[in-house]
């Protein structure tokens, strides 16, 4: 009998874990960058009771947005840019970028945006032209490339939230001719409908864990009271 509230709270625990999810999805809908947090649940050995519930993250491209911004920087197709996070290089799509006082340019994090051949970029001036393939502009003059990077086949990315990833080192491989946007920014890739969806699904499973503990109260009272009787 144990069984049935172990699932119940199997059943509540996964239920909250999703609404927490679309929680933070809503609050990142207008976040550059953002990938969508999804709920992936696996069994155990069968065991209904003893569900996993792991982070999985929607890598699909957002929407490019025109932001005028001559630091908003968008990536066509495959890719991340590399940001230096204190001692840790991160990776991200978010690209509305800012120039420090000191020349870098960072993130909205204060992270570094990091150029080919590495070290952080910094510029002299926050009008450069940047050309598609990262190539920074002087007029004429190059003053270096921004790097972009992809996945290397069978690696995989560790979110760190629903804008920074890591890689394991050597999986990460730099992008020769990588396709940049100046001017704009990638949108998050959160829909808002998906969203109300996943929260009215993990509402009604709250539901059904709530009846399994009404169905296990009922048949424990009912029990309760044939054995009562039965001893008098």
């Amino acid at each position: 009998m144990s069984g049935l509230v172990d699932s119940a709270t199997a059943v509540m625990r996964a239920s909250s874990t999703r609404v927490d999810r679309a929680a933070v999805n809503v609050a990142n809908v207008s976040t550059p960058g953002f990938k969508r947090q999804l709920q992936s649940s696996d069994r155990v050995d069968g065991d209904f009771a003893a569900t996993l519930s792991r982070l999985r993250v929607d890598m699909q491209a957002g929407k490019l947005v025109e932001t005028g911004r001559p630091l908003d920087l968008a990536i066509n197709g495959d890719g991340f840019f590399q940001l230096k996070a204190g001692d840790q290089l991160v990776y991200s799509r978010q690209g509305n970028f800012s120039l420090a006082t000191d020349g870098r340019v960072i993130t909205p994090q204060g992270y570094a945006l990091q150029q080919a051949g590495g070290g952080d970029l910094v510029l002299g001036i926050g009008t450069a032209k940047i050309a598609a393939d990262g190539t920074i502009l002087d007029g004429d003059k190059p003053l270096g490339q921004i790097a972009v990077y992809s996945i290397r086949d069978g690696a995989a990315a560790t979110p760190l939230d629903g804008s920074l990833f890591t890689l394991a080192e050597g999986d990460a491989e730099a992008i020769a001719t990588p396709s940049l946007r100046q001017g704009a920014v990638e949108a998050s890739n959160v829909s808002l409908g998906d969203e109300m969806i996943s929260m009215m699904g993990a509402l009604r499973g709250a539901e059904t864990g709530a009846k399994l503990v009404q169905v296990y109260d009922d048949l424990m009272g009912k029990a309760i009271s044939t054995f009562g009787q039965v001893g008098r």
